[in-house]
């Protein structure tokens, strides 16, 4: 009966041999050279340098003689000339580089499969009156696709029916839900917060928004930069050159020690794996905060960069829309507050969130249930409080309830917020304008 040894991982082997390393230079250092010392920094060697010699063995076979090959030779020769400590160490060394190199791209690959986890796993279509739901993969161009609210859009297309607040952050960066109503158009991957839509789909699969941004990431990983390029042209010819180098050193010397000597120290393993490894950890880790990069030449140029143009929303800001500033006319701010917060109770809007959010965190939990609350799309709300009719929204909801406001005292205030990039919010009831409330996002 056959016992199958289990295969060591680069992790085990990194770990094992690290723990030989060291615990061969403390016995070098304590009780010298000794035989004990020898046995445990060439089982170090052993343990590590195997996956190396391998490589060099596969490259060799393609007639490539690359950097595995020059550790290969070079661990070789120290072994030779008995310098086992530097086997070791070089070993060692060079695989704890491969080890760095795999975790990040590792890393790299998970920010990549981190987006991935954002594309739409279902689509709900209406087929010959029909709901099915099937793979995005299976929507065609001109399907009705139904989407609900918490859902995930499919496809990109224009919307045939209903309204809904839509984060986009995933494809525009814009924090804030943006409500959208028919004829308007809305992307693969952005979220429904609040109503529903049916949309008529224009591009599918491979095609939309969202799976050519994914594309474009992962075809960045694979585009070199200028600095890899040059790198890996300078180790395909600077291997060979320096086994050229040593041979030639020894020839005219006879001193076989110094030329293995040559070999040891000029192994560039740091500096040919320096370059991939920083793009794909940047491009990587770039990715995973929302930065997309083309690819790793645009990486590089970064460095070179002496002016960057930023989106505001949700990139040099938080992402979450707060009160700034209450105008009142004729009415406490608090009552004001207090009024606005009862009359969005029902609100899905972030900008409702911000107003009941600033009104409990001032005046505690408010209790009071708005009655009659109606959703003009694109507008606003109306409700009543104790039998009185109030409103809450834009120019458009007052001016449509014949309270001018483009006319009035309040057009300059409304006016200076918004230069300020405040969302203001008009209070009032069907009479009058009971104030303004400023909103925005914080830097």
């Amino acid at each position: 009966m056959s016992v199958k040894i289990p295969k060591m991982t680069k992790k085990q082997r990194i770990i094992l041999s690290g723990i030989l390393v060291a615990l061969s230079f403390i016995l070098d250092k304590t009780i010298g050279l000794k035989p004990v010392t020898i046995v445990v920094m060439l089982t170090s060697t052993i343990i590590a340098g195997t996956p190396i010699f391998l490589k060099a063995i596969g490259a060799l076979k393609y007639r490539i003689v690359g950097i595995d090959a020059l550790v290969t030779i070079a661990v070789t020769g120290a072994i030779i000339i008995g310098e086992y400590w530097e086997a070791a160490a070089v070993t060692f060394l060079f695989m704890f580089g491969d080890y760095l190199e795999s975790r990040t791209i590792e890393k790299t690959r998970s920010s990549i499969k981190a987006l991935l986890d954002m594309a739409p796993d279902i689509a709900r279509v209406r087929r010959d009156g029909v709901e099915l739901e099937i793979s995005p993969e299976e929507v065609v161009q001109g399907d009705l696709v139904i989407v609900k609210p918490g859902e995930k859009i499919a496809v990109d297309g224009t919307i045939t029916e209903g309204t809904a607040y839509v984060n986009q952050a995933a494809i525009t960066g814009e924090s804030i839900p943006i409500g959208r109503e028919p004829g308007e158009t809305v992307f693969s991957g952005t979220i429904i917060e609040s109503g529903y839509l049916i949309i008529q789909a224009d591009r599918v699969g491979e095609d939309t928004t969202f799976a050519r941004i994914l594309h474009m990431v992962e075809e960045a990983q694979d585009k070199k930069a200028k600095t890899q390029k040059m790198l890996e042209q300078f180790s395909r010819y600077y291997t060979p050159s320096i086994i050229v180098l040593s041979a030639l050193l020894y020839i005219i010397t006879r001193d076989l020690v110094l030329a293995l000597t040559l070999l040891v120290i000029a192994c560039p393993g740091a500096l040919v794996i320096s370059a991939p490894v920083s793009i794909v950890a940047g491009i990587g880790n770039g990715a995973k905060h929302g930065v997309l990069v083309k690819s790793g030449e645009i990486m590089e140029k970064l460095g070179t960069l002496k002016v960057i143009a930023f989106d505001k929303t949700g990139t040099l800001t938080v992402g979450k829309p707060a009160v700034r500033r209450i105008k009142t006319y004729g009415i406490a701010e608090d009552a004001l507050l207090k009024l606005a917060a009862i009359g969005e109770s029902y609100s899905e809007h972030p900008l409702a969130k911000a107003i009941i959010s600033e009104a409990t965190s001032r005046l505690g939990e408010i209790n009071t249930v708005p009655e009659g609350a109606g959703i003009v799309a694109g507008q606003g709300i109306t409700f009543q409080v104790d039998g009185k009719a109030y409103l809450i929204g834009n120019r458009k909801l007052f001016e449509a309830n014949g309270i001018k406001i483009s006319s009035s005292e309040y057009e300059a205030y409304l006016h200076s917020e918004e230069e300020q990039g405040q969302t203001a919010v008009i209070v009032g009831d069907i009479e009058k304008v009971l104030g303004i409330i400023s909103i925005a996002d914080t830097v």
